[in-house]
């Protein structure tokens, strides 16, 4: 891979940790590059997730597919990381689908090579602590905001933290992931503009 191609993810982690030459080098002779369409899969439910992927471009849509239903969970974007982190950890069948909302460009690392560069370089054993920490954090703020905020405060929260998902994401996949209909998020959307005029 050309080194311009690997500028996104090591920018990402010189802002988490501080790494030598050697230690970043060691690193990307771990990674290889993957390219998917949109409408394929990064995981599939009932798949083990083998890789973590930095997504150098476009996006994806996690979901769980419930008696047709598709509820969205999460979404990510370029320059962060996406994967089914829980199947990637333990080793064991994902129970969601992870599916690129665009054509998607992938910088990966495997679990073993992960494991290797753990064994090897205190450095990532860090990054990877951090990183680690950083998603419960995530999942533990989404979980608070779910349960005792209102559809409406979450939907101002997502418009004030994340404005790339409102730009990118089919209304319908934002209303499943704040867990309301898409008709009451069209009435809180018609809301807040009324508000604004006002």
């Amino acid at each position: 891979m050309h080194a311009d191609e690997f500028t996104p993810l090591k920018t990402f982690i010189n802002r988490i940790v501080d790494v030598t030459e050697p230690e970043w080098i060691a690193h990307r002779d771990c990674l290889s590059r993957r390219f998917l369409k949109k409408g394929e899969f990064l995981v599939r439910e009932g798949q083990v997730s083998c890789h973590v992927s930095f997504v150098n471009k476009g996006s994806f849509r996690v979901y769980k597919d419930i008696n047709g239903d598709e509820l969205t969970k999460n979404f990510f974007f370029a320059h962060e990381y996406a994967t089914e982190f829980v199947s990637y950890l333990t080793r064991q069948p994902s129970q969601i689908h992870v599916k690129a909302l665009e054509d998607t460009e992938l910088i990966e690392l495997s679990y073993d090579k992960m494991q290797a560069l753990y064994e090897q370089f205190p450095v990532w054993q860090k990054y990877g602590r951090l990183m680690a920490e950083a998603a419960f954090l995530h999942v533990a703020e989404r979980t608070h905001r779910l349960l005792y905020y209102t559809p409406e405060q979450n939907y101002i929260k997502l418009l004030e933290d994340r404005p790339d998902i409102i730009e990118k994401i089919p209304q319908h996949h934002i209303a499943s992931y704040l867990g309301i209909q898409p008709e009451s998020l069209s009435r809180i959307r018609k809301r807040l503009v009324e508000l604004k005029r006002a």
